[in-house]
């Protein structure tokens, strides 16, 4: 037997099925024979599992026939060969489990086993089973007020609301969790933190949901100051199989200068290019353009998180990338606040 790891992405079960009977011998009887084949889940980091716990390793195939027959298979084989089944109509149900047991995605075929039908197709669509999102948020509490407030909203793969509910925040630690049992499935996490009703922070980030795991990760949400170094800090956020990176021009933008953020993806499979992708813009949270692979806007002085959120039609797609923005500030700006501290302690600059 030949112990392969079966890649997944549209995960197919052909299903071959060649007549084997002889007419003396079991004429109402046949081969079933199972020709599979699939993709590999892919991802990267804390939001979701691990690549292993992604990839699909065996296929159970389970079925009833005429005559009450049934039939109930477990494969680690591109090729599996049942034989001696009834001739006539078969209900088949198969699921594709990871090296641990744990079952990501079904499908179910009827099909006609003759000398005339002898191949069907069944498709693994369906995600299986139900999972835990917990996600432990963080900021600085000496940068806020007394009254900031976390506003979360979770969504599905297609777009749709999903109901969350934010737990009381530890205003002296700056923390909070967010947890939530969920169908499998892919989703991104809006965020979106208030001081003095102000949007001070924000965040995007994509997950996805296994049957019976807990996908856990930590968001820090930064709080921009202003200051009058320039740097660039590119966090690749990317959690499932897009991943991508965000590029800034100009590289050593002043205060003032139009910037220019551009994302191009990294590791789209054969056949998918970067205008089948539904791609996001986000500033702290807010969406400032959709569908496009670049964003231009003039940034104010401080520290800005710029978040991509990108799809494809394609089960489990969703990612996201992020970058942080640090824009100087004017010449102006620097000499008005050294006037400042300087009057705060009786120094006349001049």
């Amino acid at each position: 037997m030949n112990h392969r790891t079966l890649s997944f992405a549209g995960l197919m079960l052909l299903l071959a099925l060649l007549i084997g009977c002889e007419n003396t011998v079991e004429p109402e009887r046949a081969t079933l024979r199972l020709n599979l084949a699939s993709e590999r889940f892919r991802t990267s980091r804390s939001l979701l599992p691990t690549p292993q716990d992604m990839t699909i390793t065996t296929v159970r195939i389970t079925g009833t026939g005429p005559k009450g027959q049934t039939v109930d298979v477990q494969s680690e084989d591109q090729v599996v060969e049942i034989g001696n089944l009834a001739i006539g109509t078969w209900i088949l149900h198969a699921v594709g489990f990871n090296s641990k047991g744990t079952a990501l995605v079904s499908g179910d075929v009827t099909t006609l086993l003759s000398s005339v039908t002898n191949e069907a197709t069944l498709e693994l669509t369906q995600l299986v089973g139900e999972g835990v999102m917990s996600v432990q948020l963080s900021w600085d509490p000496d940068q806020v007020a007394s009254d900031v407030r976390l506003e979360a909203q979770l969504f599905h793969q297609s777009g749709s609301p999903v109901a969350l509910e934010v737990g009381a925040l530890n205003k002296a630690d700056g923390t909070v969790s967010l947890t939530k049992t969920l169908p499998a499935g892919s989703y991104y996490l809006k965020l979106q933190l208030f001081s003095q009703e102000v949007l001070v922070s924000g965040a995007s980030q994509s997950l996805r949901i296994l049957d019976g795991v807990t996908s856990d990760g930590s968001i820090e949400l930064i709080i921009g100051d202003l200051s009058t170094a320039y740097t660039i800090m590119v966090v690749n956020n990317t959690m499932l199989p897009i991943e991508g990176s965000i590029v800034s021009t100009p590289l050593q933008a002043k205060a003032g200068d139009e910037v220019t953020l551009t994302y191009t993806p990294s590791n789209l499979p054969e056949g998918i290019g970067i205008n089948d992708l539904q791609i996001d813009w986000y500033c702290e949270g807010i969406l400032v353009q959709a569908s496009q692979a670049a964003y231009t806007s003039i940034p104010l002085a401080g520290v800005h998180r710029y978040d991509v959120i990108v799809n494809h039609d394609r089960l489990g797609s969703l990612g996201s990338s992020t970058i942080l923005l640090d824009m100087p500030r004017s010449l102006t700006q620097r000499q008005g606040r050294t006037r400042q501290e300087a009057a705060s302690v009786g120094v006349f600059v001049h």
